[in-house]
This record gives structure tokens, sequence and C-alpha cells, in this order.
């Protein structure tokens, strides 16, 4: 048996965790695309992984991130949050090719310090965008974490643009991941991003995939986790990756002192301390919904999830949305309020017209808060 080692989980954002289980689909679908750069063109379709907090599409691009590095590509990303008008796109660009500072040519948008004769923000965005790209003999690999807070003119013109390179032969790809509403946002910013984008759904592990991120890290790391404490570890997660990470991390914590294993008594005192930062992260959400002016359908919505076991379909959770909406305290109608329950990540469509709570034993903590 190997020496045990430091605590192998890494619950949080922006790490990597030792094994990255079930996500085979995407990862496969980014193989694909880097494998294109490798020949010297552009993917056809760019990827978008999409689906509530928590869910681990930052991780999945973290991976692909890495994987493309090892081939040699250039990996660089940009940041969503930062970009609040084309301007300052056009900004980011002109940094990224060395154009700033009295080098510019050919654009001027809102004021940029550029010279020449002026054109439309989605041309300017588009020269820029295939300078960034010509900079460099490498393969380049454009990541958008949280690209659902690209507003809608950003998007417009930095996906005209991505349309536009395509046709060039300089290879490229744009690795996205978003919260549900992402999808909606792409096709905003323009429609021909249904077929620019392929979507990929990041849901739930399957029970074997959590299985095998709780036990093999462990084991590997010198303290395995016994049959009973894995099974109560996992059905406490409800495969949701990042409490699978909190709790094998809280396990992994409470068996230290102990000489070789994780036993059901280190899973019990993990599950206890997991409990409090559970709860601290189901308290975020609902002040979220709160701040969104959805909260008084919540608890409803739970009573109605319960007695359909969980899973709701369509013409029910419509139903009942009916009830609440045009209220002066949801100034959403029907449609919209159910929007904006999924755009929050408070519902998940598991399948075509059959939702459920997206966040895993969110009904309990609202229960309990009522």
């Amino acid at each position: 048996m190997p020496e045990v080692g430091p605590n192998p989980f890494q619950p949080g954002r922006g790490i990597l965790p030792p094994l990255l289980a079930g996500r085979d689909t995407e990862l496969g679908a980014s193989d694909k695309a880097l494998d294109r750069l490798t020949e010297g063109r552009s993917p056809s379709q760019d990827l978008l992984f999409y689906g509530p907090r928590g869910n681990g599409k930052t991780t999945i691009l973290l991976e692909v991130e890495r994987r493309a590095r090892e081939r040699g590509f250039r990996v660089e990303a940009l940041s969503p949050p930062g970009l609040d008008g084309v301007e300052h796109l056009v900004h980011d660009l002109q940094e990224r090719t060395g154009q700033l500072q009295g080098q510019v040519t050919g654009s001027q948008v809102a004021g940029v310090g550029a010279t020449g004769i002026p054109t439309a923000p989605t041309e300017d965005v588009a020269q820029l965008l295939v300078s960034w790209i010509d900079a460099d003999a490498r393969p380049l690999v454009i990541v958008l974490d949280e690209v659902q807070m690209l507003p809608p003119e950003v998007g417009r013109s930095l996906f005209d643009a991505v349309q536009s390179a395509k046709s060039r032969a300089a290879p490229f790809v744009v690795l996205a991941a978003g919260t549900p509403d992402a999808p909606r946002r792409l096709l905003q910013a323009g429609s021909h991003n249904e077929r620019g984008f392929e979507f990929l759904r990041v849901s739930r592990l399957a029970r074997q995939d959590t299985n095998a991120a709780l036990s093999v890290p462990a084991r590997n790391a010198g303290r395995p986790i016994e049959e009973d404490a894995l099974t109560l570890l996992a059905e406490e997660s409800q495969d949701y990756p990042y409490f699978v990470q909190l709790l094998g991390s809280a396990a992994w914590k409470a068996a230290t002192g102990s000489d070789s294993r994780i036993d059901s008594s280190a899973a019990r005192q993990g599950v206890t301390a997991f409990a409090a930062r559970a709860a601290q992260f189901y308290e975020f959400r609902y002040r979220e919904a709160e701040a969104h002016r959805v909260e008084p359908v919540l608890r409803p919505l739970v009573a109605l999830l319960s007695k359909h076991g969980g899973r709701l379909p369509d013409t029910p959770l419509m139903a009942l949305l009916r009830r609440f909406a045009g209220e002066d305290s949801i100034p959403f109608d029907a449609i919209s309020l159910k929007q904006e329950l999924s755009d929050l990540g408070v519902i998940w469509s598991v399948r075509p017209a059959v939702w459920e709570m997206a966040i895993p034993r969110f009904a309990d903590y609202l229960l309990q808060r009522a």
C-alpha cells in the first residue's frame, strides 16, 4: 500500500480534480476539435459546455486547455465579465495583437485610440480576430468561460467575426462554457451560432462515475475508502460534482490520524462537516432567487416537485407558474418566469419538457428554511 499523501480532493473553482470521471462525451468532442487543429484546419463547429453551476463545466475547460497545451497550441482566454461593450472587446483584441500605443491602423470604435477610416464594429473585430489568429503559426484555442455574461452587442460582434474567420486557413477553435441560459444567449447573438456551435449539456455524474471520482484518488493517495463509507458519501453527494469534491475532502480530513483507510465513521464525520458548507451554498442560491424576484414561487415549486416524485412535466409546471405570473412581487409572465428559474439554475431540464431541481437537496433546504 502506498504511503499516505496529501488530501487529493480539490473543492473549489478553477482547479482540476484528481480524476475527471464521467466526461467521456465532452472530452471526446473536444479531442475531435483539437485533432482538426493538429491537421491545420479549424473545426466547422466550436463547442459550448452548458449546465447548472457546480456540474463541472469550468473543470472540463481546464482539462481541454491542458490537452491543447500538451499539443503545443496557443491557449488564450477572453473574459466575458470584462467585455461590457464592443469598445472593450476591440481594446482587448488590440492589446493581444500589439496594436495599441499609436500602432493601430485602419479603424476607430467608440473613441479607442485608433486611426484611419472608421468602419463598423463587427468589421473591426473581424480584422483584429484574424490578426490575433495569424500572430503565431501555432493553432489558437480561444476560451470563453461564463459566456452567458457577454452583452448581446458584444456577442454579435465577436461571433460574427468568428464566423468570418472560419473561412480562412489559419486554424483556431472557440471553447465556451456557461449556465443553462448560455445557448439562448448565443442564439440572441446570432442565429448562425445554432450551426456554428456544438451544444454539450453537462449534467450530474452517473453513480459509477461518482464512486470512481471518490475512490480512485483516495486509493492512489494511500487512504482507500471502505465500501460502506463510499456508499454513504456517494449518496450524500447526489452525484453533483462540486459536492463530490467537498465530501471527499471532508471525509479525508476526518480520517487524518488513522493509519490507512476512510471508514464509515470518517465518512459520517465528513458528512457532518460538509453540511455546514452545503447550507452556505444553498443560502447563496436562495438570496440570488430573492434578488431576481422569483423567491415566492420556490416553496410551491418544491411541493409540486415532491408530489411528482422529484421530476416535473412541463404542463403542471406551467400551470403553477401561471398562478404567480403577473403578481406585484413577480414581474414575469409564466414563460419568462420558467426561463428565469432555469437561468438561475433553480430548475434544470433533464430531458425535453421534464424538470427537476438543478441543485441536489435544495428542496430540502427550502422546506427546512420555511
